[in-house]
């Protein structure tokens, strides 16, 4: 590097342990003078030197050392008459190496998510820096360090909990991580189930650390978190136990046909569910026992025999208070994904819902399927987003650019990330959006907002 600068007519010096290294002593001298324009070094300066005039440093090398890294940066840090800046070149900027750069000087963790979030709040213009500071990258720069990210679902989970945790001193609950558009099941790969994912984050009571590892008690949790639901009434009628302090135990099936019917009587969707009159008990009775009751029965967990409804498996009395909470806390997660699962086969006419995805680290729109939902526009077409006029590109599967009428520039993940925050998109979270059909033009919304 020495000899091309030279060669370009830059007064230059290579600094390093070999033979024919420039003298180190005289080559500082000469740049603190300028004499000397540039000074190269390997492993020479990361500390104890004392330059305030150098205005740039330039990285021409990977490192994997924080500590290395920003002895290297400090260099250039100290104040100087007339000097107002420093400019820091980094030649490493297509590698994953660089992200170390950043994550350094924003003070973040280890992993990939606080980064993307870091980058999405610096592009919002909402970074918390000191007075006088700012941050400014450019966009080439910005989808170059994004495209080295590699944020998984439980990353992305994990820092929402965390967070969640730091704000409100306890940890959230299935039923929150799943209305904040995360999904508790993305915890499974890693950690076998969320409860176990709970207890890795050490925030299960003692009580309940015992039930994960108990080989019938920690299964059915483990099942409770995956079975099946093509309708919603597994999950009422354990809730139904819960209710009546049944489970784990036993309940007769006209008690357990009375407390199901309580249930499902508090929502529109649950009612819909039941094919029968809530009113008529002995028709409820005998639906019930078809299903739930019987396919709860095929399994290893529950029995049905001579009206009693009952499980097969026993707790202490000790830890029965924090087993039902357990349950309790999975149950309630399983009905609100079940009863905010969107349905194309119950779609209202001229309602489109989208899953928000992404695709090269944006969030994007994923269409659902074109056979059964016809109307579905081709091309460019208007839509309203929050009042303002749109252009919106449906492709073959999705919707991938969305732009502001006059305007080149895709607004699309601009918008995503400001219904449903910076995660958006990735893997682990649950948001959808609702494209209606109104008298003049598509509307797009959240989904579920009011």
């Amino acid at each position: 590097m020495s000899d091309f600068f030279t060669r370009q007519g830059i007064r230059a010096a290579a600094v390093h342990s070999g033979p024919i290294s420039a003298p180190r002593a005289t080559s500082l001298e000469k740049l603190n003078n300028g004499e000397l324009d540039v000074v190269f070094s390997v492993d020479m300066f990361n500390e104890g030197v004392d330059l305030p005039n150098v205005d740039t440093v330039m990285m021409l090398r990977p490192t994997e050392s924080r500590i290395l890294w920003t002895q290297q940066f400090g260099r250039g840090l100290r104040i100087a008459e007339g000097k107002d800046h420093l400019r820091v070149i980094d030649y490493i900027g297509n590698h994953r190496t660089f992200l170390l750069k950043p994550k350094t000087l924003f003070e973040l963790g280890p992993g990939d998510h606080e980064l993307a979030q870091a980058l999405d709040t610096i592009q919002q213009g909402n970074f918390d820096l000191p007075p006088g500071c700012e941050v400014t990258y450019e966009l080439e720069a910005v989808d170059i360090l994004r495209s080295l990210l590699r944020v998984s679902k439980e990353d992305a989970l994990r820092a929402w909990y965390e967070n969640f945790r730091e704000h409100h001193d306890e940890r959230p609950l299935a039923a929150e991580a799943l209305h904040e558009g995360y999904t508790p099941r993305a915890t499974r790969k890693a950690y076998g189930s969320w409860l176990r994912f709970v207890d890795s984050q050490g925030d299960l009571p003692k009580e309940a650390k015992p039930l994960l590892d108990h080989p019938v008690i920690g299964k059915f949790l483990d099942h409770l978190e995956i079975t099946s639901m093509t309708k919603s009434f597994k999950m009422v009628a354990l809730q139904a136990m819960l209710n009546a302090d049944r489970f784990p135990g036993e309940m007769g099936i006209q008690a357990l046909t009375q407390g199901f019917a309580r249930i499902a009587r508090r929502s529109a969707k649950l009612k819909e569910d039941v094919q029968t009159d809530l009113d008529d008990n002995k028709a409820l009775r005998k639906y019930l026992e078809k299903n739930p009751v019987h396919f709860w029965a095929e399994g290893k967990y529950f029995n049905y025999s001579r009206g009693r409804f009952q499980t097969t498996f026993t707790v202490s009395s000790e830890q029965r208070t924090p087993f039902q909470e357990l349950v309790r806390e999975i149950v309630d997660w399983r009905l609100a994904s079940y009863l905010q699962r969107p349905r194309a086969g119950s779609q209202e006419e001229d309602v489109i819902i989208c899953k928000v995805s992404h695709a090269n680290k944006k969030p994007i729109l994923f269409l659902p399927d074109r056979k059964t939902n016809p109307d579905i526009p081709r091309g460019w077409t208007e839509v309203l987003v929050d009042g303002e006029t749109y252009e919106a590109n449906f492709v073959k599967v999705a919707v991938n650019v969305m732009r502001r009428k006059g305007s080149t520039e895709n607004s699309l993940s601009d918008v995503l990330r400001n219904w449903f925050g910076p995660n958006a998109g990735l893997p682990g979270t649950d948001f959808h959006v609702v494209i209606s059909k109104s008298e003049d033009a598509f509307v797009m919304e959240p989904y579920g907002s009011k």
